[in-house]
């Protein structure tokens, strides 16, 4: 079962550099174009606080954080209720990445070329919003597994 945890874990690992790394690419637009990162109204390119990818590598974070602490536990009945847990964090994270990449798709649709982040955008499915909604739903079905898995196990 370790290994399935494991794998979790390296989504999450995944989904977190991932999100982080555009957040960073955000924050160095951001400043590049206004020269401050406090500014919040009148902007060039959105604050990148005020971007879904922030709170979304907040919770790659949390949850590649909360998996390890169940990787650690040794009861399997301590970490099927984690998991159990994590998976409705998990659920959670999957609507609002796929929520907003569907909003963004839609304004792709109807002839934006800007992406979430303020960014221009050749087409939705190579943004990071996609890559972080993709990362989200394969760490929700390895959750699922395990918890599949575990419970055949101790049921």
């Amino acid at each position: 079962m370790k290994k399935y945890y494991f794998a979790q874990a390296l989504v999450l690992f995944a989904g977190t550099i991932v999100a982080f790394l555009s957040v960073y690419d955000d924050f160095l637009r951001f400043y590049g174009a206004e020269g401050t990162i406090f500014k919040i109204e009148n902007c060039t390119y959105p604050n990148p606080v005020l971007t879904p990818c922030f709170y979304g590598a907040f919770a790659f974070l949390a949850a590649f954080f909360w998996t390890i602490f169940i990787l650690k536990k040794e009861d399997s009945n301590r970490r099927m209720i984690q998991e159990k847990y994590i998976s409705w964090f998990l659920t959670g994270g999957t609507i609002f990445a796929w929520g907003n990449f569907i909003k963004l798709y839609l304004d792709y649709a109807a002839g934006s070329q800007i992406g979430c982040s303020g960014a221009p955008m050749t087409i939705p499915f190579r943004t990071p919003c996609f890559y972080g909604a993709t990362l989200f739903l394969v760490s929700l079905a390895v959750s699922w597994v395990i918890l599949r898995r575990e419970w055949r196990t101790t049921g």
